[in-house]
């Protein structure tokens, strides 16, 4: 077999804000499709670092904080437990999970403001902020709320409005009150500290031309819709009232901290050099060393999943922020954004009670893992808005999991070891037989091709096209009654095969369908073979069970 050459990828999944539990469109819009792809590549064999952390600073934590009467510090950590929790339970694979309120990223972020700084890119300006004469404090967007001037939503946040997607000055709402208080704020002089993204036009241009053509369609059409604009200068620094941020190391900014977003983004590279210097054994690589070089980061190809309301920062501030830097740190080359999930047609919404969010799952009594990462990769939101149903849900499972591959791999290996003592010993292949192995690698060399190019629901079809022209083809050996027995033996590299291509959508049913094959996790190969010699394990069960009345009840009836 021809051994395909090793890249560096550094993957990536948006940082999830920690102020709150991820619902299942958090989790599919960026941390289960990154884990799949990485497993994905991974099996390509490619040389992964899959990464993620949580995302901790900003104005929600502190609202959270004030709501709940805590510290930012506390929510963080309890919330932090939750999310890795959560995690677990759907089996994420993260090389590294990172937190941004480590001392590592605080130095890290403040090096990079550092370089930039001394390049030049900040400039000083005074600008009018709210301030709210009740709470004694600078407001930053979160602590504003009122009317969108675009489309008019009246819950529009400080900086952007979840009504239309618009991004704005907080001083554009119309009507603004302070979320704090509910009074309405004056407006004063405060000084900060901005970036020009306009300076960088051309060469965000210049990615975009050279790298788009790698990026899901929907990012291409957000970052296109930025760049046929004039790129304003943003503030990156902020009041905040606990300074709950990285603090900015410059003089007479010293009782500032960082926009969330600046921060944020350079959290991918926190990450790496925190994934480096725990596994460094070397004198060369120590921990200092480490944090002290950004050579490490060089080479690698940035792959970066995340939702559409995520693109602006990722493909214009990111890549304008290491521009700046004059270093050779690794820019997007792979993009996949999801569209929106919608929960029985609604919205997610955690005060109003509707939607399935990660704690309700992990207790198991709404069913395994293995059945939710299916069914949110069969309904990836990948080109428009989908939808969860939870009629949909049992529906898919009982037909794609049960009827269509579990019967099929159920079937093979139950003969294989009733009729045949567990054994698979061909001399040679008959003409449907050649016939069949020409269908079936096409089909896998499909799905490689999707899921190369991260169309994930794409190639979750590829799986279940096989499994029915195994179907099939069993169906045609028995109703031949023409080697029987053989027919069977070459039916078992094809749940062979199932199982490969299952594992980076549900890992846990996958190993369990190669153990009672009795084969170890493979790399991908080429092509789809047929295995000429083996034995089967003694334990053959169902791989799924059927969903039973109860738990289709507490499914359908599920309430917050």
């Amino acid at each position: 077999m021809k051994k395909k050459v090793p890249s560096k990828k550094i993957i990536t999944s948006a940082l999830p804000y920690v102020n709150n539990q991820p619902h299942l469109g958090n989790i599919i819009g960026c941390v289960l499709s990154a884990d799949m792809y990485a497993r994905f590549c991974r099996k390509n064999n490619e040389d992964v670092v899959f990464l993620s952390g949580t995302d901790e600073y900003g104005t929600a934590i502190e609202m959270a904080a004030f709501a709940q009467n805590k510290t930012p510090l506390q929510i963080c950590e309890e919330n932090r437990i939750i999310h890795k929790k959560i995690y677990d339970w759907f089996n994420i694979d993260f090389d590294f999970f990172g937190h941004t309120t480590s001392t590592a990223h605080t130095k890290n972020v403040q090096d990079f403001f550092n370089k930039i700084h001394n390049n030049g890119f900040f400039t000083e300006q005074e600008i009018e902020q709210f301030f709210c004469d009740k709470c004694q404090i600078f407001l930053a967007d979160r602590y504003v709320v009122g009317t969108c001037k675009f489309c008019k939503y009246t819950d529009a946040k400080g900086d952007q409005c979840d009504g239309c997607g618009h991004t704005y000055k907080s001083l554009d709402l119309i009507d603004a009150k302070c979320t704090l208080c509910h009074s309405f704020p004056n407006i004063k002089s405060t000084r900060h500290l901005f970036f020009d993204f306009n300076n960088f036009k051309d060469k965000l241009q210049k990615l975009f031309n050279t790298n788009s053509q790698y990026w899901s369609e929907n990012g291409k059409q957000i970052t296109k819709s930025w760049l046929d604009q004039e790129l304003l200068p943003r503030c990156m620094t902020r009041d905040l009232k606990n300074r709950w941020g990285v603090p900015v190391p410059l003089k007479d900014f010293e009782e500032k901290v960082f926009y969330v977003w600046f921060d944020a983004v350079i959290g991918y590279f926190t990450f790496y050099k925190e994934y480096v210097a725990a596994r460094s054994e070397s004198k060369e690589l120590d921990k200092n060393n480490v944090f002290a070089t950004d050579n490490i980061l060089q080479d690698c190809e940035l792959v970066q999943f995340m939702g559409k309301d995520n693109v602006f920062f990722h493909t214009i501030v990111f890549p304008s922020l290491i521009f700046a830097t004059n270093d050779s740190y690794p820019l997007i080359k792979k993009l996949s954004v999801t569209e929106f999930l919608l929960f029985e047609n609604e919205k997610f919404s955690k005060s109003r009670g509707h939607g399935i969010f990660g704690l309700d799952l992990v207790d198991n009594t709404m069913g395994q893992s293995c059945l939710w990462r299916y069914y949110l990769a069969k309904i990836r939101p990948e080109k428009c808005d989908s939808n969860f149903s939870f009629t949909h849900f049992t529906n898919v499972i009982d037909a794609d999991l049960n009827n269509n591959i579990g019967n099929f791999c159920n079937r093979v290996l139950k003969y294989i070891k009733n009729k045949n003592d567990k054994l698979i010993s061909i001399d040679k292949l008959e003409h449907r037989d050649d016939l069949m192995v020409q269908t079936i690698d096409k089909i896998y060399k499909e799905y490689l091709t999707s899921f190369s190019a991260i169309r994930i629901r794409e190639a979750l079809e590829k799986i279940l096209e096989i499994s029915k022209v195994g179907n099939e083809y069993v169906q045609q050996v028995v109703s031949s009654k023409i080697e029987v027995p053989k027919g069977f033996q070459v039916a078992f590299s094809i749940v062979v095969l199932i199982g490969q291509l299952l594992e980076p959508f549900i890992p846990v049913s996958s190993e369990k369908l190669l153990k009672m094959c009795n084969r170890k996790k493979e790399n991908f190969c080429e092509s789809f073979y047929i295995i000429k010699s083996a034995e089967i394990g003694d334990d053959i069960k169902p791989l799924f069970n059927k969903l039973d009345d109860s738990l289709i009840e507490r499914i359908k009836n599920f309430k917050k």
